[in-house]
This record gives structure tokens, C-alpha cells and sequence, in this order.
């Protein structure tokens, strides 16, 4: 009979003489335990060219054996856990058997492997154990005139991790394993990909350092970008060689942790670009009212440029403080006003074209009155406000009669919304989400509260139904709307809020109207709450 045993358990005896000079054999006692070096875990895990100490603690045993596979073997000991050259350990010739109380196994192939332990009583025996928090008994078995606790530890041994990758230039597949340069144009991006298998890797980063040239004296070679993405676009911006290195890890609880570094042998060189250097994106105010300017490419250290740059807001030509280039991204040019500027402002930016350049010698190309993207601080988590990060953020509340689902049929931005649908006879829809940090009001403060609604065209029995926002535990009532909005059509529902009490969680509803004849499918999105701001 044999057992698979994923955890193990600690049996001791206690054995007491009867005085200092004379031993007495205590009575007859036969018992069942046993232990590994890897503790109680429920799974014995290693890395390949590792080994494992099993220790038999059975008492009355009229015989035991520790068998293991072929492929593996006995190491001798004492160990000491510094050493890294095992084979110098192993007991020649080799077994796959041994009597002793205690094994070293040395692992040196991978896959799931087999260390069984054979032990015979005269009488029977009980190993009691622990499997996932539940306690079990495993009876003997008896086989002719013995009892048997036929034991089989399984050890999961992790091959060597062998880092595999892909790079691609657009649509062409480069050989990372030549020493060809790959050429590419400065603000143009190579696509990474993780393909390693081999070790089950947990993660990866991916590294772009300077290639130096022989002969360079340099005192470190600092990482100019990185990513941990399974697959990494990474865009190259200053010129120059540029060398890629993948490393790859395996960790996480009871998995024996293992590192690989794999350095891509073919250069990268970013030569200037073809295209024109100019404004991409979109022009966004910060929290801290600095207006950021985003260029494709990095942008050469300048100064005295504020003269080029006109600034209007609501109309108005303001003051240029400052012009200069972001410290932490190159590609974006930071504007600070004299004057503070305010959330409801209508901010529009030029440049006329001074002597502005990319590090890769192009010449910044001017704009005209591109508006400004004002900064909006949403105390809403991002998983609740959008719904595309947090597939239960949002639930039902604990009386809802409808559906209450994530859906991809309709969004206001991204991909998701919050879907509620109510059918005739059912008393209502509900959804609530909690927040993991309650949102604390300053007295004193207004808020703008507001959300995205889409309703269904075919709404049925509108009259005297209701859809609402409240804002929990205070059941603080906020937005409040019948249907009375377009059908087929996003709109934007706005409120504001003056209070002080906390906010824990958002309920959000579709009540049916009297006589319970409401149809209605209605999705949401885009949760907002926001301190107000107006121009003294």
C-alpha cells in the first residue's frame, strides 16, 4: 500500500531512566513520523542540483528502507548549507536504496520525483496527519504476519530557468542572436517578448543600457529604461548604442527561487529621424498647475524660450513663468504660469517656433491655441470610477432583484460599464461598491459629484420609476433622476455635494414605478468625485 503524502507531521517520545547508573528498557511502543527539511509544507519543492534531508521518527520498527529513482542519489553527510558543489557528497557506488535513519536525496533531473519510505510493526500503527488545515488518520495495513505504512513523498524538482525571447522591428522578426546592429529611428520603439517556458518563471525585466565603446572608463552602466511586461514596446529617444538584457525569476511562497540573465548579442543604434519633430498627444494641466507639453523625441536642454510660447486663459494672454524640459521624461516640455490657474479655466497654448531642438538635431515644429487638458483629481479608486481595472469592484447590493453585470456592449471611455437591468415584476436593480479607503470631505468644500449614463432605447413603464446615486453609509442622497434623458445616448449626470461625513461606499439603483411594469437596461460609467474650483 502505498500513500502520496503532501504534508508531513513531528510524532516525539519522551523516555525517562529509572536512575543515573542503570538504564531500563522502557516498555514495547511502536509509533509512526516523519520529517523533511523542508518542514510541514504541503508541497517539497527544489531546484534542480538541490537536495532534500528525510528523517524517519518511527519507534518499534521491525524493519525500514528509503528507495529513491535512479536518476537521483544518497548524498553523505554532515552538509554544510554553504556548499555548492554537492557531488562531491554522493556515496559511491551508488543505490537506490538505503536503511539509514536519515537521507540526504540529491535532485539532478527534473520533473516529479519519487522518495518512498517501506516500514514494518509488529502491531498496528497510525500515522495521524494534517492536509490543508484538516486533520487525517492513515491506518497500516497488515500483509502476512506485519503492518505496513508503505510511504511516498512527491518532490516537484524545477528545471534551470532558459530564457527565451522574441524581438520585433514593426512587422520584421530580428535575430537578437547575430551581431548585425539593428538600426532604428530615434522616437521608434522595439517590441520585447517573454517566451520562456522552461524553469515556469514567474517574471522578468527587461533592461535597456549604453553600449559603450572598447577602451571607455566608465564606473557603472546605469539602466536608461526598463519594463516588466510579458511583451515590452519600448521606445528608444536619445542616439546612440544601446544594449537589451532580459532577466528572468521565478519566485513566490514555497517555490524555490531561481534567476537567469540573458543579454540580446545584436546592438541597437538610434540614428536621427525622418519624421518631424513635433507636438503628439494631448496638452495636460497637473495637479501642481505646471502645463506639460509632449514632443516625439527627447528634447536637447535649452533655455530664454518663453518668449515663443503665448498662453491664454479664458481668453486672456497670461504671464510664461518658465519654459524647460521635464527632468524625469525628456520628451515633454514643462510650462509654469505667473498667475495660478483654476479647474473650470479654458487654457489654450502656441509656439511660434524659437530654436528648440531634439537630441537627435530636429528643429521643434510650432503649433496654434491647442487646448489644455485640465488636471482633475478623481477620489473615486480608479477600479470603481472606470471599471477597467477591477472586475469586482462593483457588485450587487445585498436586496437586488435585477442583473447587476460588467459589460463590454456599451462604455463611455475604455471598454467596460457597469451594466443594471430591471424587468417587469422585479422591485428593483442594485449595485454597490465599497471603498478600501473611505473618502474623508473637508468642511468647508464643495464637490462635484457626477457619472456617465447610458439608457437603453425600449425603456417600458418610465413613469414614476427612479434611477439614483447615494452616497453610503450615511445614505447621504446625491443624484437623483427619473427617466427623463435621451434614449440610445451618453450623457453626464452632476451634482454637487457639501458635507462632511465620510464616504465608505456608492449604492446605486433602478426602482421599479407602483405597478412593477418596468423594463429598463441602463449602463454607467466614469464615477467621479471632484473638489470644486472657481476663478476668484
Amino acid at each position: 500500500m502505498k500513500y502520496a503524502i503532501r504534508i508531513l507531521a513531528v510524532l516525539a517520545i519522551l523516555f525517562v531512566g529509572c536512575d543515573d547508573n542503570e538504564y531500563e528498557a522502557p516498555f514495547p511502543f511502536s509509533d509512526i513520523g516523519f520529517y523533511t527539511s523542508k518542514g510541514t509544507a504541503n508541497d517539497l519543492q527544489v531546484n534542480i542540483d538541490e537536495y532534500l534531508s528525510f528523517t524517519d521518527l518511527s519507534q518499534g520498527a521491525v524493519n525500514h528502507k528509503w528507495t529513491i529513482e535512479t536518476s537521483d542519489a544518497f548524498l553523505e553527510g554532515p552538509i554544510d548549507r554553504n556548499d555548492t558543489i554537492l557531488e562531491k557528497f554522493i556515496i559511491e557506488p551508488r543505490t537506490t536504496t538505503s536503511y539509514e535513519k536519515t537521507v540526504h536525496v540529491l535532485f539532478q533531473t527534473s520533473g516529479m520525483k519519487k522518495v518512498r519510505l517501506h516500514n514494518t510493526f509488529n502491531e498496528m500503527v497510525v500515522f495521524k496527519g494534517n492536509r490543508g488545515d484538516v486533520d487525517y488518520e492513515m491506518p497500516a495495513k497488515k500483509e502476512g504476519d506485519v503492518f505496513v505504512i508503505d510511504t511516498t513523498f512527491l518532490v516537484k524538482v524545477y528545471p534551470r530557468l532558459v530564457p527565451k525571447i522574441k524581438v520585433r522591428n514593426d512587422d520584421v522578426v530580428v535575430n537578437h542572436q547575430a551581431t548585425d546592429t539593428v538600426y532604428i529611428e530615434a522616437g521608434s520603439s522595439l517590441e520585447f517578448t517573454d517566451l520562456t517556458t522552461i524553469g515556469e518563471p514567474t517574471g522578468r525585466t527587461w533592461s535597456v543600457r549604453k553600449a559603450f565603446k572598447p577602451g571607455d572608463e566608465v564606473a557603472e552602466n546605469p539602466v536608461l529604461n526598463s519594463s516588466g511586461d510579458s511583451i515590452a514596446n519600448i521606445t528608444f529617444n536619445s542616439l546612440g548604442s544601446f544594449r537589451v538584457s532580459m532577466n528572468s525569476s521565478r519566485s513566490g511562497q514555497n517555490l524555490p527561487g531561481a534567476f537567469a540573465s540573458y543579454q540580446m548579442t545584436a546592438p541597437i543604434k538610434v540614428i536621427p529621424s525622418s519624421k518631424p519633430f513635433e507636438l503628439t498627444g494631448v496638452i495636460r494641466e497637473l495637479e501642481d498647475e505646471t502645463i506639460q507639453v509632449p514632443y516625439n523625441g527627447e528634447f536637447t536642454p535649452f533655455g530664454g524660450q518663453e518668449e515663443f510660447f503665448t498662453v491664454k486663459v479664458n481668453g486672456e494672454a497670461f504671464e510664461v513663468a518658465s519654459v524647460t524640459v521635464n527632468e524625469d521624461d525628456a520628451t515633454k516640455m514643462d510650462i509654469k504660469l505667473a498667475a495660478p490657474i483654476y479647474r473650470p479655466d479654458v487654457i489654450t497654448v502656441s509656439y511660434s517656433g524659437g530654436t528648440i531642438e531634439s537630441t537627435d538635431t530636429r528643429e521643434a515644429l510650432p503649433f496654434t491655441d491647442e487646448p489644455v487638458i485640465m488636471s482633475t483629481v478623481n477620489l473615486v479608486p480608479e477600479a470603481i470610477a472606470g471599471l477597467e481595472t477591477g472586475a469586482d469592484s462593483w457588485g450587487t447590493f445585498w436586496s437586488n432583484k435585477g442583473t447587476v453585470e460588467y459589460s463590454t456592449e456599451q462604455a463611455s471611455t475604455g471598454n467596460y460599464s457597469l451594466k443594471l437591468q430591471i424587468e417587469p415584476g422585479q422591485d428593483n436593480a442594485e449595485a454597490s461598491a465599497m471603498f478600501e479607503n473611505p473618502i474623508i470631505f473637508e468642511e468647508g468644500k464643495t464637490y462635484i459629484v457626477s457619472y456617465d449614463m447610458y439608457v437603453e432605447p425600449g425603456v417600458v413603464g418610465a413613469a414614476d420609476a427612479e434611477i439614483g446615486l447615494f452616497l453610503l453609509q450615511n445614505w447621504n442622497f446625491q443624484v437623483r433622476t427619473l427617466f427623463e434623458h435621451p434614449e440610445g445616448v451618453w450623457v453626464t449626470i452632476t451634482n454637487e455635494y457639501v458635507n462632511t461625513s465620510s464616504l465608505s461606499q456608492f449604492y446605486l439603483r433602478i426602482l421599479t414605478n407602483a405597478d412593477k411594469t418596468t423594463a429598463a437596461t441602463v449602463y454607467y460609467d466614469n464615477f467621479s468625485i471632484i473638489e470644486k474650483e472657481e476663478r476668484p
